[in-house]
């Protein structure tokens, strides 16, 4: 798959042994971690190229160094881009293409809004909602909303919550909650009790796009999301914001959250883009989900829980304990047979998030391999063996692994 080239000279030994280990796993390991996916040839090449020698502090038309009419044109074309792909309202939304990555991202967003004593609603990170949404610089206080017992947002509670605490933000997103969202009668609720909205779609920004998941726009006052989970781009985030918190919006990614942006990463979000725009999104997006569709109904019918309703998203949460498993082992169980998951928490779980009673993966870097149909069912049906019987049949994860991920060019 990827194949990195060694360093010449005995000064570069440890590096070359770093060198190996990575090509070790990525050529040998089945990777359904649910936060990645392999990113464009394009988006590799991108990275190469030394944009950093021009510094660009500042965001479009407040630059604090000269020279710097490149990189402009990096985060107009950006913006062009992300809006063309969302078909949201130029007039309306704003694209900052500086953030580090999605969480420094939402950083942005509370630095431009939050004042110490404010109070935020987010998901409790036990029904899936991110940690970064619930750590704050500033003093502020905390309130999580959770599931119903059918494992889908409690928007009555939001809405109680709401109503009584009258938030000064609302975070809408999660990291391992794998249905579809209510965003419309979300931004009703921000509405009603004067609260800003803020959707994290690192997991979903793919299938908004498509048209296969419920979109966020026009009700929405931010939107955050990374490029590396589900977009085959660079690690780093984007951040879209209605315009009339240009002013403050400005200053709080620079000075007030980071420093300079990472100029080549800029430059390789931006072919990110390119590329999703030339290509047929939509099914792209859709066999994502047809993967996990087939994977979760795999394991449904071997009596495995994967809380999914409907299967709009990549990702795919199981109860591990009544296989006498934790997380933790479990994630060190799938490991050992080359396959990468890892352990998560799952809704209303006991146990600490450094054990967990479940394993969360997802089936974004299979999809980029094109897994066939027939090839997905035998890993899902390797995942149930493992689960269930703690072994699985090795010559047919040797013939995946043969087939998709030895010296594999996933570029196309």
């Amino acid at each position: 798959m990827f194949l990195l080239k060694k360093f010449l000279g005995d000064n570069y030994n440890r590096v070359n042994h770093i060198i190996d280990s990575y090509n070790n796993v990525q050529n040998n390991y089945i990777n359904l971690e649910a936060c990645c996916s392999y990113p464009f040839s394009t988006v590799l090449n991108a990275q190469e190229y030394p944009m950093f020698t021009l510094p660009t502090e500042g965001m479009v038309g407040e630059r604090f160094f000269p020279c710097f009419e490149s990189m402009e044109n990096i985060d107009i074309y950006t913006e062009e881009l992300v809006i063309q792909l969302l078909n949201i309202d130029k007039k309306m939304y704003g694209v900052c293409n500086q953030p580090h990555s999605g969480t420094q991202a939402n950083q942005i967003v509370y630095n431009t809004i939050l004042k110490n004593g404010d109070v935020v609603l987010s998901l409790d990170p036990k029904s899936g909602g991110h940690i970064s949404h619930n750590k704050f610089a500033k003093n502020v206080e905390v309130i999580n909303y959770g599931l119903t017992s059918e494992h889908l947002i409690d928007y009555e509670q939001l809405s109680n919550l709401a109503l009584k605490h009258k938030p000064k933000l609302i975070i809408v997103g999660a990291s391992s909650y794998p249905n579809n969202i209510d965003y419309k009668l979300i931004s009703q609720i921000a509405h009603q009790n004067g609260s800003y909205m803020l959707v994290d779609a690192c997991h979903t920004i793919l299938y908004i796009m498509a048209g296969l998941y419920n979109n966020p726009f026009p009700d929405v006052d931010f939107v955050t999301f990374s490029l590396e989970k589900v977009l085959r781009g660079p690690q780093g985030g984007i951040l879209i914001y209605k315009k009339e918190f240009q002013k403050p919006l400005s200053y709080s990614v620079f000075p007030l959250t980071q420093g300079g942006p990472l100029q080549s990463i800029q430059f390789a979000k931006l072919l990110c883009f390119v590329e999703l725009s030339h290509i047929n999104i939509k099914k792209y997006a859709a066999g994502i989900q047809h993967r996990a569709q087939i994977i979760g109904h795999k394991l449904n019918d071997n009596g495995i829980q994967t809380y999914s309703k409907d299967y709009k998203t990549h990702i795919l949460l199981v109860n591990v304990t009544p296989y006498n498993l934790t997380g933790n082992t479990a994630e060190q169980l799938f490991y050992e047979n080359h396959m990468l998951v890892n352990k998560n928490q799952i809704p209303f779980d006991t146990l600490p998030p450094h054990i967990t009673s479940g394993i969360r993966f997802g089936t974004t870097c299979i999809s980029n391999l094109n897994y066939s149909d027939q090839d997905t069912a035998y890993l899902a049906d390797s995942i149930a063996d493992l689960l269930i019987n703690k072994k699985v049949k090795k010559e047919n994860l040797e013939y995946i692994i043969e087939k998709y991920h030895k010296n594999i060019n996933i570029s196309n």
